[in-house]
C-alpha cells in the first residue's frame, strides 16, 4: 500500500512568503518522496501546486496603520474563517509564513482548537530589534521557528522565544540574483550625459502601489526637469500589473513594466 500523501496547512500572504511556501513545499515532497497535499492560503506559486484558498492572499497585504484599522472588522473575520478551515483539515503540521500579525494570529486560533497539528513559523519576526515581548508569547502556539538570519536562533532562546533553526535566506543561491550581482560588476558607462537606466519598486502590495506610484512618477518630472535621460524599467507581479499600468498613464515618460521573473533579474543588472 502507498504511503498517504501528507498534508501540509500552508499560511503565506505576501508574494514573498508564497515563494518561501512553494520552496518548502517542493523540497519536503522531494525529501520524503510523497504526494503533498495543501490547504490553507497562498498565492499564485503555492496554487500552481495545488492549493486552493478560501479568499484571495492580497487581501491580506495591507499597508499603514490606517489601512489596517479600517480593515480590521474584515481581517477578523479572516484570521477566524482561516483558522477554522486549517482546525477542521487537521493537516499533519502547518506553516505560517512570515506576515506575522496575520499569520500568528492564525496560529495561536488554530493551536486553540486543535492542540495536536504542530505549528511552524518561517521567517522569524524581528523581535531583536523591536517588540522583543512578541518572542515569549509566541511560545504557546509555534513550535519551531525557521530563521533566515544566523543570530536569530541564539536571540529567539535569550528572549525565551520557540526553538529556531538558522534556514538561510533563498535569495542567496538564486541564480538570477546572482546573475544580476555579476553583471552590476562589469564595466559600465558612467558619462554625466548618458541615459541612465533607473528602477521603479513600488511593491508588491496594491496599497504600496497606490500610495508610492504617484510621488514615484512626481520624482522622475523633476529628474527629467534637471537633464537627466532616463530608461525607466518597472519590476512587479501578475496580481498588481494593472493597477501599475493605470496608475503610471499619467506620467510624464512611461516605464517599461515588466512582469517575467528572468527579465526581471536582467533589469536589476542593467540598473
Amino acid at each position: 500500500m502507498a504511503d498517504r500523501a501528507l498534508k501540509i496547512a500552508i499560511v503565506a500572504g505576501e508574494e514573498s512568503g508564497d515563494l518561501l511556501g512553494a520552496d518548502i513545499v517542493r523540497s519536503l515532497s522531494q525529501a520524503v518522496g510523497r504526494e503533498v497535499q495543501l490547504v490553507g492560503l497562498g498565492g499564485r506559486h503555492l496554487q500552481a501546486l495545488g492549493l486552493v484558498s478560501p479568499f484571495d492572499a492580497g487581501e491580506i497585504a495591507l499597508m499603514g496603520f490606517s489601512a489596517v484599522l479600517r480593515d480590521l472588522p474584515r481581517l477578523m473575520r479572516r484570521i477566524s474563517q482561516l483558522a477554522k478551515t486549517v482546525a477542521d483539515e487537521k493537516p499533519d503540521c502547518m506553516v505560517t509564513i512570515d506576515s506575522p500579525d496575520f499569520s500568528l494570529r492564525v496560529a495561536k486560533k488554530v493551536r486553540a482548537a486543535n492542540p495536536s497539528i504542530p505549528i511552524i513559523h518561517y521567517v522569524c519576526p524581528s523581535v531583536w530589534a523591536w517588540r522583543p515581548g512578541r518572542a515569549v508569547a509566541m511560545k504557546p502556539y509555534v513550535d519551531h521557528i525557521l530563521c533566515i538570519l544566523p543570530f536569530e536562533v541564539k536571540e529567539l532562546e535569550r528572549l525565551g522565544g520557540p526553538p529556531g533553526t538558522y534556514v538561510g535566506h533563498r535569495l542567496t543561491h538564486d541564480a538570477g540574483l546572482l546573475a544580476a550581482a555579476k553583471a552590476q560588476e562589469l564595466p559600465r558607462d558612467l558619462s554625466p550625459d548618458r541615459v541612465k537606466t533607473l528602477l521603479v519598486l513600488p511593491g508588491s502590495r496594491r496599497g504600496e502601489v497606490r500610495r508610492l506610484l504617484e510621488p514615484f512618477g512626481e520624482t522622475v518630472s523633476i529628474l527629467r526637469a534637471r537633464g537627466h535621460r532616463l530608461r525607466l524599467l518597472l519590476p512587479t507581479v501578475p496580481h498588481v500589473a494593472e493597477l501599475v499600468k493605470s496608475s503610471v498613464n499619467r506620467w510624464d515618460e512611461k516605464p517599461e513594466i515588466i512582469v517575467d521573473s528572468q527579465r526581471k533579474w536582467q533589469a536589476f543588472g542593467k540598473a
